[in-house]
């Protein structure tokens, strides 16, 4: 959920500095702006306007009612800024994909006619897949015995390289580190607006638990780094990213990277029957049986931790 109204590339030259001055002061005043960095009331102004449409404060009710700050210490902020930066970097390669796209589809649905979408609703093959299979399978049973057994090792071969280099593969348009980087940054943008627009009694799913749970955590946990004042502080805090860890699995289906080449190097697959759920809510796995381990023991053990650990957490 990207916001539209903020262009990074157009930010105020001060705009990181005053990003930070607020957040430290954990208040916002265009007079107080206009003082610390030398600057005119109007400049001051179109900074803090630019901060709210960077959903960095909130907006302003009333005079009564101060701006909400939405970040308390500056490890939170640098995130958002960073990922920002990222979408701002990586947006236009997505867009000229998604243009592609568009117009693949256009000529793909020309040249289909009436029945294109009918055809993709219940997962048919469309008149051009079905020539190019018909055409590969009249060209295999042409061949010989010898020529049929070349190519089906030439296929392989061929299938086994693109398993190989499935990790380098680039992903709508950009290198997959780029995508994986622009992906989780507009996740966590979007989940950051879903959480403070998130209407009360509303009809949630068991993920949507999992995401206010998660997002509360953060909170206590930029409480805990900037107001923390036990001897146990650290631990605490260690205690509670631990907790998101977890749920960051949970809500990733069992690979928290979001690329499955990155899984642990080893996951015990010997003990999994220790770990069950009584809820599936796909059905099925794509990635196999480590993935689907990694996910079970992250949703049992995640109980577990929060039973033994959410005592000593409080904001």
């Amino acid at each position: 959920m990207n916001n539209k109204t903020f262009d990074w590339n157009s930010r105020d030259p001060l705009f990181d500095e005053v990003a930070h001055y607020v957040v430290e002061r954990q208040t916002v005043s265009a007079s107080a702006i206009s003082d610390k960095f030398c600057i005119g009331t109007n400049r001051a102004k179109r900074i803090i306007k630019q901060l709210e449409q960077a959903y960095i404060i909130g907006e302003e009710w009333s005079s009564r009612h101060p701006r909400e700050i939405y970040y308390c210490c500056f490890r939170k902020l640098d995130e958002r800024l960073a990922d920002l930066a990222t979408i701002a970097r990586l947006q236009p390669l997505e867009d000229k994909w998604q243009a592609e796209c568009a117009a693949y589809e256009v000529k793909e649905r020309e040249e289909e006619g009436e029945d294109y979408y009918f055809k993709l609703a219940n997962h048919c093959p469309l008149t051009k897949e079905v020539c190019e299979r018909e055409e590969a399978r009249a060209r295999f049973e042409a061949m010989t015995d010898e020529e049929r057994q070349t190519e089906i090792e030439r296929l392989d071969k061929e299938w086994g390289e693109g398993d190989k280099n499935w990790g380098n593969e680039p992903v709508h348009g950009m290198k997959r580190e780029d995508w994986n980087a622009y992906a989780e940054a507009h996740n966590r943008q979007k989940h950051d607006m879903i959480m403070r627009e998130l209407p009360w009694g509303g009809d949630y799913d068991w993920s949507d638990i999992f995401q206010i749970l998660k997002f509360k955590i953060e909170r206590m946990i930029e409480y805990w780094e900037q107001f923390g004042h036990c001897q146990n502080g650290r631990y605490v805090v260690s205690t509670m990213h631990t907790a998101c860890s977890l749920i960051e699995i949970v809500l990733k289906d069992g690979n928290e990277s979001g690329d499955c080449k990155h899984l642990p190097y080893r996951v015990n697959l010997r003990n999994a029957d220790r770990f069950k759920i009584f809820h599936d809510h796909k059905g099925y796995y794509d990635q196999g049986d480590m993935q689907k381990v990694r996910y079970n023991k992250a949703y049992c053990i995640l109980f577990k931790y929060l039973e033994f650990h959410m005592h000593n957490w409080w904001d």
